[in-house]
């Protein structure tokens, strides 16, 4: 009798375990379904709502830390990547999420530490994100020639990344490598020919060059997509007489 009780106990305690485990699972789908959809506080609500079960579950502190600093709750974000990385010291996820907070406050010598941790994690398959956003961190800094290697580097493992060829061409720019950087701007728009910055980077580079011929097509394109610096440009170096 005291068997078969304690079997009925397991067996009770192994369905209330699996009850909350499908609980979570479904939790952790709603809160990417709303991360998807850009309903940051919703999701990071079902986040929570697994973390309070699974503190380390690597999946929903992955979601509640993207969540929270695409809300630019940086305070949630914060509490939530030292968790993590506490949790997980080696998984460069993190310290990418780590890098990224402190970009967005500004802080890019801590930034581009973070990312460095990261990178260290040798064959990561975040590494184009980390250089990019190393890179980012970089430029913000002005180091110019850093943030060119970092880009470089992002495209050596992705050579048809157009964000990366978009940075690069813009450090490029600023290091007054105009050709160079023209170059990379037909990749970036061959590869995604929607981006209204990247006409206007390239005829910022044509202008710089000295080719008004070419830089002007690229202003009326940009502005037409709505780029409002675009249309100042034209005003000022491509009305009538200025060609």
């Amino acid at each position: 009798m005291i068997r078969a009780q304690h079997i009925l106990t397991l067996v009770l305690l192994l369905s209330i375990h699996q009850l909350g485990f499908s609980q979570g699972i479904n939790l952790l789908a709603m809160g990417f379904e709303k991360l998807e959809v850009r309903e940051y506080d919703e999701a990071i609500n079902l986040f929570s709502q697994v973390l309070v079960q699974e503190p380390r579950d690597t999946s929903a502190l992955s979601g509640i830390i993207r969540a929270s600093l695409l809300s630019n709750n940086l305070k949630n974000a914060q509490k939530y990547i030292e968790s993590a990385i506490r949790y997980y010291p080696n998984n460069p996820e993190f310290f990418l999420r780590e890098g990224i907070l402190h970009n967005l406050k500004g802080d890019y010598a801590k930034a581009i530490n973070s990312f460095d941790k990261g990178i260290g994690f040798s064959g990561s398959s975040i590494s184009i994100q980390l250089y990019i956003n190393r890179g980012v961190a970089n430029m913000q800094s002005e180091n110019y020639e850093d943030a060119l290697q970092d880009f470089t580097d992002a495209l050596e493992d992705n050579p048809r990344n157009s964000s990366a060829l978009n940075y690069r061409a813009f450090a490029k720019y600023r290091l007054g490598m105009f050709e160079e950087a023209i170059a990379d701007y037909n990749k970036a728009i061959d590869l995604n020919p929607d981006n209204a910055t990247a006409y206007y980077n390239r005829g910022m580079a044509y202008l710089r060059s000295g080719d008004k011929i070419k830089a002007c097509p690229d202003f009326h394109k940009a502005c037409s997509m709505g780029n409002k610096n675009a249309c100042r440009m034209i005003m000022t170096e491509c009305a009538s007489g200025k060609m």
